[in-house]
């Protein structure tokens, strides 16, 4: 794949219902475009494929700066499973990890005044 803007792999995680999976953590990791947040792909572990892709098709392509609420929402309203607080978690989780880059980022570029 090749990529114009500048892209960064980000995840998020969050614990799941313990009823649910031997594995204990429910991540997301995704390429974004750093400029702009946009999703360019998505994965989700441990995920069954059926609410794998339906993720997917909301995701990419979706901001992070600009999307997330939209995203959340429509999380809430179309799925229906004992993981979705875990998913919802984990992509919150993930935003912050984006935007705290953002925000280290924007500080190393743009160094305070001493005075």
């Amino acid at each position: 794949m090749n990529h114009k803007a500048e892209t960064f792999i980000f995840g998020g995680q969050a614990r799941l219902p313990k009823e649910l999976s031997a594995v204990e953590v429910f991540q997301v990791i995704a390429h974004v475009e750093v400029p702009t947040g946009k999703v360019v792909e998505v994965d989700f572990m441990p995920c069954p494929p059926l609410i794998m892709g339906m993720l997917k098709q909301m995701m990419v392509g979706m901001s992070l700066q600009s999307d997330v609420n939209d995203l959340l929402v429509q999380i809430e309203q179309r799925l229906f499973h004992k993981s979705k607080k875990a998913v919802i978690t984990a992509i919150k989780d993930l935003v912050r990890e984006y935007r705290e880059y953002l925000y280290r980022a924007s500080k190393a570029t743009h160094p305070s005044s001493e005075g």
